[in-house]
């Protein structure tokens, strides 16, 4: 019978849990650092692209106020110098104009305002005892060759009369909006200043005949 005896040293086997764990902690350490980075590049973009959307904000704003400031005071400034020479252009007295506004209106038509601005339209607010003299009106300025651009823009109703009385009688107003022939109506201006005129010098031509035969 045979006996197997072996007199080598056995081999110790290799103990791999230190170098694992070492491996472990380096692969977590190694993950943990590239999270990091790519979240700090992250954050500087946020900040970046925050920055530049701020100053864009910014400039829009400054922008903005310029616009709304600078047309407005140009706007004004040049409304006013508008308004100046129309001034100058057309220094046209209102009375003939009135009175010939009064000459076309009805019977019972009465003005109660006027206005009129440098683009030359005249607004009228009118009154009428009937809705239909509003027509009447309207018609016999569109009759008229002094008057142009006329619009009826409304008639509204009001009362006039006592709240306790019975007769109350409806009224209704026109606002009307026409353009005047100006140079017309200088014209018709001058004709009256020169045949007043030439009246006072008659008259007084005659006082100075008379004298002479006296």
């Amino acid at each position: 019978m045979l006996v197997d005896i072996d007199l080598l040293p056995k081999r110790k086997s290799r103990n791999l849990t230190t170098p694992l764990v070492y491996g472990i902690c380096a692969f977590f350490l190694l993950f943990v650092a590239i999270i990091l980075f790519i979240f700090s590049n992250m954050v500087n973009n946020d900040v970046e692209t925050a920055e530049q959307d701020l100053e864009m904000v910014q400039q829009l704003r400054i922008a903005k106020e310029e616009a709304i400031n600078t047309p407005q005071n140009s706007s004004s400034a040049k409304r006013l110098e508008d308004t100046v020479a129309w001034a100058e252009e057309y220094p046209l007295e209102m009375v003939p104009v009135m009175q010939d506004l009064i000459r076309l209106l009805p019977e019972r038509g009465f003005i109660q305002s006027f206005s009129y601005d440098e683009t030359g339209l005249l607004n009228l607010s009118v009154q009428f005892d009937e809705s239909r003299d509003a027509a009447y009106f309207l018609y016999h300025l569109n009759e008229s060759p002094q008057y142009h651009s006329i619009d009826l823009s409304s008639i509204s109703t009001v009362e006039v009369g006592d709240e306790d009385s019975l007769d109350v009688l409806p009224r209704y107003v026109g606002q009307y909006t026409l353009g005047f022939d100006r140079t017309a109506f200088q014209t018709m201006d001058q004709l009256e200043e020169e045949g007043t005129d030439d009246g006072t010098e008659t008259d007084t031509e005659s006082d100075e005949d008379g004298g002479e035969d006296l």
